[in-house]
């Protein structure tokens, strides 16, 4: 299969003010993702686009749940009353987004290591397959 590039991270968030921070975030767990679908011969051009809107979503959660968090799920408005913050709902939602990417990618805790996929190879026949095969 052909090299499978690493999305311009850099380019991607030039625009945001902490850009560079969150692209070398985005590069690390770019490298630290594949590396691990790659161990376990889960790698292709299907799961590179996936494992790209992964990294892309979880480098700016990295960035704005701090932010999240500091704030609060309830502000204060100026007559007295209280609102729901959106900055918390956006990072309640990227983190639902997030655990759904990772379970597509077969990279949640539970499955980090194991094989989930068949096998690129088939298994070889054993003397055994003639009496376990359907009748």
């Amino acid at each position: 299969m052909a090299q499978i590039p690493r999305p311009r991270y850099g380019d991607i968030f030039a625009g945001h003010d902490e850009g560079g921070s969150i692209a070398e975030q985005a590069c690390v767990l770019w490298e630290e993702y594949k590396a691990d679908l790659e161990a376990r011969g889960l790698w292709n051009r299907a799961r590179a686009r996936t494992l790209d809107r992964l990294v892309r979503m979880t480098a700016e959660y990295l960035h704005y749940q701090p932010l999240a968090v500091a704030n609060g799920p309830v502000r204060d408005s100026k007559d007295g009353g209280q609102y729901a913050d959106m900055l918390w709902s956006q990072v309640k939602n990227m983190a639902d987004q997030i655990a759904k990417l990772e379970k597509s990618l077969t990279l949640t805790p539970e499955s980090v290591g194991a094989k989930t996929e068949a096998p690129l190879k088939p298994a070889a026949k054993t003397p055994a397959d003639e009496f376990l095969g359907a009748h």
